[in-house]
């Protein structure tokens, strides 16, 4: 009896959308930070590959949540994650993953992994717009010009006192970094995870660094470090790393 009924049981279902069979869209109980349901479309091709995309829809949730993407730079958040799921965001904008030849189950589930942590991002970062992202990946090359001789460690996992595992910015020099900019949207996320992070007795040792926005509001940068201090191993502004500006030869 459940066997039978499985697919109504557990919210899922398919649509066909071309005559052939070879395109559907797969409806799913899994939603994303505001509700919207997960976009799964399946293609499937010869040698039988298949091909789970969401044609655009996920960066369309995001722009509708507020977030901007002018730049290249405010993607790679996206395509950082998805390539960490074995996904890729293509020029398109279009989140995919392709199956090995009989092995759709297992991109289907990486697909779903993937959707799962762009929405813990984005819980994690409500009312912040990806300039955030931006900034980090300023902090990421102005420390990579302070250190060539490192290696840069993208998204460092650590283990909070909760139990939760937290995502920093990066990882170099044995120092895990987070950019912050200095609003409460942007700082309070962060200073969740530093907390529970060092409050868990076998993260004593780990060195934790907070660089905070001072380019343009410096008061607001000077109070955000102050919140920080205490907490983080290090704070320091932005100023303090940022590549010197190229001289002008008249």
């Amino acid at each position: 009896m459940i066997c039978s009924n499985l697919l109504k049981l557990t919210g899922f279902a398919c649509h066909p959308i071309d005559e052939q069979g070879s395109l559907a869209q797969i409806v799913t109980p899994f939603s994303f930070a505001d509700g919207d349901p997960f976009p799964v479309y399946v293609e499937t091709f010869s040698n039988d590959v298949h091909r789970f995309f969401d044609d655009g829809l996920t960066l369309l949730h995001l722009i509708g949540r507020g977030m901007k993407f002018e730049s290249g730079h405010k993607l790679r958040f996206l395509s950082n994650i998805a390539s960490k799921h074995g996904a890729t965001l293509n020029e398109g904008g279009v989140l995919e993953v392709l199956s090995k030849a009989s092995q759709p189950a297992e991109a289907f589930a990486r697909y779903i992994a993937c959707l799962v942590a762009i929405t813990t991002w984005e819980e994690e970062h409500q009312g912040v717009d990806a300039d955030g992202s931006a900034f980090a990946t300023m902090v990421a090359h102005a420390l990579m010009q302070l250190h060539p001789e490192q290696e840069l460690e993208q998204r460092p996992s650590y283990v909070g006192s909760s139990g939760k595992r937290h995502e920093l910015d990066f990882k170099i020099g044995g120092t895990g970094y987070v950019a912050v900019k200095p609003s409460p949207q942007s700082a309070a996320p962060a200073l969740y995870k530093l907390v529970d992070i060092t409050n868990r007795e076998s993260n004593a040792h780990e060195s934790l660094a907070v660089v905070v926005d001072d380019r343009f509001d410096k008061e607001g940068a000077k109070s955000t470090q102050q919140v920080f201090r205490g907490i983080a191993s290090r704070v320091i502004g932005y100023s303090k790393i940022a590549p010197p500006e190229p001289s002008v030869v008249h």
